[in-house]
C-alpha cells in the first residue's frame, strides 16, 4: 500500500486557468479544463484544441524545503454539436507520490441550454521509496446548464462508484457575468458520504477581469477543510482566436492535521500553459 505520511497526499491536476481562480470553475464553460473538473461544458464548444501545461513548485513542510513538486499535463480535445470528446494525460510528482493519469471526457446536450458529461480516469500512483504502484480507475460526472447567456449553473461529482477511499465529493458552482468585462465565480462542496459533511466542506471564489481585447487578469481564493488547506491563486492571460498563452502562481498553507497525518507546510506553485485551436 502507499506511504501514509502527508507527502502521500497529492494534489489533484489543475489547469492554469483554474490555478490562477483558486481552482473555482464548476459552472464555467471551459474546453481544456473540462477534462480535470466538470466534463459537461465541453459540449458547448465546435472546434478542436491542443493543449499543453507545465507546472513546478515548491513545498517547506514543517520549515524544511522538500523535493519540488511538478507536473506536465497534454489536452486533445474535439467540439461537435452533438457529442464532444477529449483525451488527457497527466504526469505529477508531489513528495514522495508520483502519478500517471490518462483520461477520456465525453459531453452531451441535454436540453436546450443543459449539457451533460463524464470523464474516466486510469491512474498509477507510485511510492518513489518504496517502488510501489497502486493502479485504480474513477468517474468524474457532471452537468452544466445555462440560465441565459451571464448566468449558468453547474455540479460535479467526483468518483460517485468510491474506486478510491476518501475521494468522493460533490461540488456546485455559480458563474455571473457583469458587464462583458467582469466575471465571478463560486464554488461550494463537501464529501457527502463523510459521516461528519461539515468537517470536509470546501469553498471557492474567483474574479475574472477583460483587460483591453486580448488580456485577462484572474484572482480567486479556496478553503478545503478535508485537507485542511486553504490559499489563493492569481494569473494573466493572452486569448487570440486561435492560440493562447496563461500564467498563474497558486499558494497553499496546510495546516497541521493529526486526523489525516499531516504537519504544517507551505505550497506554492508557477504554471504556464500554451493552446492552440483548429
Amino acid at each position: 500500500m502507499l506511504s501514509t505520511s502527508a507527502y502521500s497526499k497529492i494534489h489533484e491536476f489543475e489547469t492554469t486557468h483554474l490555478k490562477s481562480m483558486g481552482g473555482a470553475g464548476v459552472a464555467s464553460v471551459l474546453a481544456e479544463e473540462s477534462a480535470f473538473l466538470n466534463p459537461a461544458s465541453m459540449a458547448f464548444f465546435n472546434s478542436s484544441n491542443f493543449y499543453v501545461q507545465k507546472d513546478s513548485a515548491t513545498l517547506s513542510d514543517a520549515g524544511v524545503v522538500q523535493p519540488k513538486p511538478k507536473s506536465l499535463g497534454l489536452v486533445l480535445s474535439d467540439g461537435n454539436p452533438s457529442l464532444s470528446g477529449s483525451l488527457s494525460y497527466v504526469i505529477q510528482e508531489e513528495g514522495d507520490t508520483k502519478r500517471k493519469r490518462w483520461g477520456t471526457s465525453f459531453s452531451a446536450p441535454a436540453g436546450e441550454r443543459s449539457t451533460f458529461g463524464v470523464s474516466l480516469r486510469q491512474s498509477a500512483d507510485e511510492n518513489i521509496n518504496t517502488k510501489i504502484v497502486k493502479k485504480y480507475y474513477q468517474t468524474v460526472l457532471g452537468v452544466t446548464h445555462a440560465l441565459d447567456e451571464k448566468f449558468t449553473l453547474g455540479i460535479v461529482a467526483y468518483d460517485p462508484f468510491k474506486s478510491k477511499g476518501n475521494e468522493t465529493k460533490a461540488l456546485l458552482g455559480m458563474q455571473y457575468v457583469l458587464m462583458n468585462y467582469l466575471t465571478a465565480a463560486i464554488d461550494f462542496g463537501a464529501d457527502y458520504t463523510s459521516e461528519e459533511i461539515s468537517k470536509t466542506l470546501l469553498y471557492k471564489a474567483a474574479l475574472q477581469v477583460k483587460v483591453l481585447d486580448d488580456f485577462y487578469l484572474r484572482f480567486g481564493g479556496f478553503n478545503d477543510k478535508a485537507r485542511s488547506e486553504k490559499g489563493n491563486g492569481f494569473g494573466l492571460a493572452w486569448i487570440q482566436p486561435r492560440l493562447s498563452f496563461e500564467f498563474a502562481v497558486k499558494s497553499t498553507k496546510r495546516a497541521a492535521d493529526i486526523n489525516i497525518h499531516q504537519t504544517d507546510a507551505n505550497l506554492k506553485e508557477t504554471s504556464f500553459a500554451a493552446s492552440i485551436r483548429f
